[in-house]
């Protein structure tokens, strides 16, 4: 990953000293029937961050679990009388998508582009667990959720690009992303204090739908053009993952809708 990232910030910074460097050439016009082609063909490399939209149940710091429905190893059932979620947190780490590109010119200035992706990611989330003893003391626990994730996706979007200047040109897109989490459906298994079994994970729907939007700027060289685009991605279903019975998990109790969010920072040759 240290790796990944330290690529990413070569390219950026050639890039910074490209844009004043190819803005001083006016003369030489590279590719310059590159738009007038009706395909491209590219690969990305893109850093990202996964993060979830949390909507919570309404007063759910006062909607009591039973003590054998949550992780045990800090928890004494024998002098526990319920817990509860008092505060959810979410955060992020860094990632990194590879994905390949179809583009297909629909005008002047439009292009429909098709990226196939692999993107994979882990998010956290930090729960702070009250625990009520038999006499009615509370006590303060905090422990990490983690959450690995790897998205299959498939965005198509539309992309509406400037007049160039030179050898740049800038561009705004929109569009929508199908994508399954490979990821979703693993379940962790524990035995609880009376000695049944429980699932102890973060368990989401497979399939999510997100719409995206971004800005970016190409590049074009003698030999390729180079993109760098900035994205934000909104998951538009509710994953979270109901049990056969119709009650939440253990983890998701809390939830009344759990999205996907995502921002990205890519890479484009073309």
């Amino acid at each position: 990953m240290k790796r990944i990232l330290k690529i990413f910030a070569i390219a950026l910074m050639l890039s910074a000293f490209a844009i004043p460097a190819q803005a001083q050439r006016r003369t030489i016009h590279y590719l310059a029937n590159y738009e007038n082609e009706p395909y491209h063909f590219g690969f990305l490399l893109a850093y990202n961050q996964m993060m979830y939209t949390i909507k919570t149940v309404e007063d759910y710091q006062n909607n009591p679990q039973p003590v054998t429905s949550w992780p045990n190893g800090n928890f004494t059932p024998s002098s526990t009388s319920s817990l509860y979620v008092y505060n959810i947190e979410t955060q992020q780490s860094p990632g990194f998508t590879v994905g390949i590109i179809g583009s297909k010119r629909l005008g002047r200035y439009f292009d429909l582009r098709f990226i196939p992706s692999l993107s994979f990611s882990e998010r956290r989330l930090d729960y702070t667990v009250a625990i009520v003893d038999t006499l009615g003391a509370k006590t303060m626990r905090t422990f990490t959720k983690s959450i690995g994730t790897t998205f299959v996706e498939f965005p198509l979007n539309i992309k509406y690009r400037s007049k160039r200047y030179n050898n740049i040109g800038a561009y705004l897109m929109a569009g929508i992303n199908p994508k399954i989490d490979l990821a979703s459906q693993k379940e962790n298994k524990e035995t609880g204090a009376d000695g049944n079994e429980f699932i102890n994970n973060m368990v989401t729907k497979r399939f999510d739908f997100a719409a995206e939007i971004g800005v970016g700027f190409d590049i074009y060289n003698q030999w390729f053009k180079m993109g760098i685009e900035i994205k934000m991605s909104y998951g538009l279903l509710d994953i979270v993952k109901e049990a056969p019975d119709g009650s939440k998990l253990i983890y998701t109790t809390p939830f009344d809708q759990l999205r996907n969010k995502l921002f990205q920072v890519s890479l484009i040759f073309e």
